[in-house]
């Protein structure tokens, strides 16, 4: 009996590995993905001399997908211009020694938001991209606006509120 026993355990243990062990090689089958590339993505990266951004949409209507990744954009775009030329007031602020900061960053923030408004319609597509899955499409989208037109229209409109407003102060430190 004893015997039976050692027996039927090694032949339910060797049941066991040969399941476990289904004759797939895990690490074969395992494969990393390529690293995943965004249509337009890297078109919408900001430098020097331009605000770029990039979005993406879905429609079941190719126009209206484009639509959405344009505005997408557009808001993007907006927010960076946005945080580029606040920090650049928090700078200005402390260099310039201004007295009232949050007066003054939220008199910034108020003349950037009418400059993005206004600017905004001026933006360049430099990349559309589409796709189509399941009737459904994907526009790709990326815009970008020229940094001088911004902070030229940014100082114009501050020059016009704010006493003492060193123009060539401020575009140093915002094209920093």
């Amino acid at each position: 009996m004893k015997l039976f026993c050692e027996i039927a355990i090694i032949i339910i243990s060797a049941c066991l590995i040969a399941s476990c062990n289904s004759g797939k090689n895990i690490a074969k089958e395992a494969t990393i993905p390529a690293k995943a590339s965004i249509p337009c993505s890297e078109s919408g990266i900001s430098d020097n001399v331009f605000f770029r951004a990039s979005a993406n949409a879905t429609s079941s209507s190719i126009s209206l997908a484009r639509e959405k990744a344009i505005a997408a954009a557009k808001s993007e775009l907006g927010k960076a211009i946005i945080a580029n030329t606040l920090s650049t007031a928090e700078k200005y602020a402390s260099e310039t020694g201004v007295s009232d900061r949050t007066n003054f960053s939220k008199r910034i923030e108020l003349i950037t938001n009418q400059v993005v408004d206004q600017t905004i319609s001026g933006i360049s597509i430099i990349c559309e991209n589409y796709s189509e899955s399941n009737s459904r499409y994907t526009t790709y989208i990326a815009v970008e606006i020229e940094k001088q037109t911004v902070i030229d229209k940014i100082c114009e409109l501050t020059i016009k509120q704010i006493n003492d407003f060193n123009e060539e102060k401020f575009k140093m430190l915002f094209n920093k």
